[in-house]
């Protein structure tokens, strides 16, 4: 039996926009160019303990969220980060500013002022062109470890590449539609970003024309699935001159394609936090500490915000070995985990009840509880509803928490097993919360012989469009 449908708000909790929970507002904060210097991580910290409940999120769209903000409280935390410079002037710049740019960019790589110009064509576009634009529409700006990014949401990809030998520019860009396996390939920069503001204009123009037929807007996924159904063909988009339709240069690889805690070569160190919550405290420890590192080109370090809810600290090396760490209490491990091998890293969980109104269970403590039971090369995931915040692709184990009805007709929870698939998919068994903590079937095979049905096969992540539609006709 499918899950029930939970409710969709439809867009995601900005600054300007929070959104009401069950613990308080979620107030999301978009890094400026997905970084914090050291008093901007500190001043997030001072604002979590005095207005909301002392724990920060990192989300898989690189951004920090506030949570249990007091609602009159909301407009002091707007002023504190507007002094702060993370605070954009309205609501609209702030949306346009949904941009995830890769954490392991190096200076000479291109991908930072890819993002810089993205941004700054953004914020100057007239605001006919991209009024309408879907609530959620987001974009990702990456390099050479681009592979790394590839599970991350984004409606267009801007990708910068190091140019093929002998080409008279250093890099080479490519502009890639979520929906396709094609992308444009665009001569210099300027081209590129033509692109990027052809594709999120176009669709804007569907959201509105879309409203206007009382449908839901969608993004540029089911956007393009929509229009190839109608047409049977892409969009005739007027493209810049000298930008073709090609093969994007590197496949998408399969699983988990995530970076492990630990140093990256000229970029800093991975850090990541448990189900990507932070205590307030120990992001205040750890910013403050900052100063003393060595930044990169004598800059003062920073710490930049990950699509994977890990931290990069910019210019460390090695802190496992340095008195650094221990000052920073990086040697905390119920704050931070820096072991590639920890089994936290196999385990994501939605916020989960009481915090979330449409949690239906406490799953936090559930999936920590669980975790050391994952096995190496596995990933569980525990839901509170069927709308599976925390992780939109297959897991391994999904647990997903739902209502249940005994055989006298008592109400209890219960959680329905998914398994190789997401929160939203058929369960295969259904479990009492009480029979899950010492249940060692959860990642065996043998589970199979507790039911005879079958779960349902794992939403495609390939283009929804046939091959044969790469190209406009």
């Amino acid at each position: 039996m499918p899950p029930p449908s939970p409710r969709i708000k439809g867009w995601c909790p900005g600054a300007w926009q929070p959104m009401a929970s069950g613990d308080g507002l979620v107030v999301r904060v978009r890094p400026p160019l997905g970084r914090l210097s050291a008093a901007q991580a500190v001043l997030l910290a001072e604002l979590a303990t005095r207005y909301g409940s002392g724990t920060l999120e990192l989300s898989n769209r690189a951004n920090v969220q506030l949570r249990g903000v007091d609602p009159l409280q909301h407009g002091a935390v707007l002023q504190a980060l507007a002094a702060a410079q993370l605070l954009d002037a309205d609501a609209r710049q702030e949306q346009l500013r949904a941009i995830v740019i890769d954490p392991l960019h190096q200076p000479s790589d291109g991908v930072l002022a890819s993002a810089q110009a993205l941004q700054s064509a953004l914020q100057q576009a007239p605001e006919e062109v991209l009024q309408g634009l879907p609530a959620k529409f987001g974009w990702l700006v990456a390099g050479q470890q681009h592979a790394l990014l590839t599970t991350v949401p984004a409606d267009v990809r801007l990708l910068c590449l190091p140019a093929e030998h002998g080409a008279p520019a250093p890099h080479r860009w490519w502009v890639q539609p979520e929906g396709l396996d094609q992308a444009l390939a665009a001569p210099t920069l300027e081209h590129a970003i033509a692109c990027v503001l052809l594709l999120a204009g176009w669709s804007a123009a569907q959201a509105r024309q879309r409203r206007a037929q009382g449908l839901h807007p969608g993004r540029m996924a089911s956007q393009l699935a929509a229009y190839h159904s109608e047409h049977q063909r892409l969009p005739d988009w007027p493209l810049p001159p000298g930008v073709r339709w090609h093969t994007p240069p590197v496949p998408h690889p399969g699983g988990d394609a995530e970076p492990a805690p630990g140093w990256t070569a000229a970029t800093g160190y991975l850090v990541a936090a448990p189900l990507g919550r932070v205590s307030a405290a120990a992001l205040a420890r750890l910013a403050q500490a900052l100063p003393h590192t060595t930044g990169a080109h004598g800059t003062p370090p920073g710490l930049r915000i990950t699509p994977w809810r890990m931290l990069c600290i910019e210019g460390l090396a090695s802190p496992t070995a340095d008195e650094w760490a221990r000052q920073a209490g990086l040697d905390q491990a119920a704050h931070w985990i820096t072991d590639s091998t920890d089994p936290r890293l196999r385990i994501s969980a939605c916020t989960g009840a009481p915090g979330c109104d449409q949690a239906l269970a406490p799953t936090q403590a559930l999936a920590l509880d669980l975790a050391p039971q994952v096995p190496a090369g596995s990933h569980l995931h525990v839901s509170g509803c069927a709308k599976g915040c925390a992780r939109q692709r297959p897991a391994t184990v999904t647990l997903r928490a739902q209502r249940s009805t005994d055989a006298e007709g008592r109400a209890h929870t219960s959680f329905a097993v998914v398994r190789e698939g997401t929160a939203g998919d058929a369960a295969c068994l259904e479990l009492p919360a009480s029979g899950l903590r010492d249940n060692p079937r959860l990642f065996s095979e043998k589970i199979a012989w507790l039911t005879s049905t079958k779960p349902m096969a794992p939403k495609s992540t390939a283009s929804p469009l046939p091959p044969s539609a790469a190209k406009p006709t």
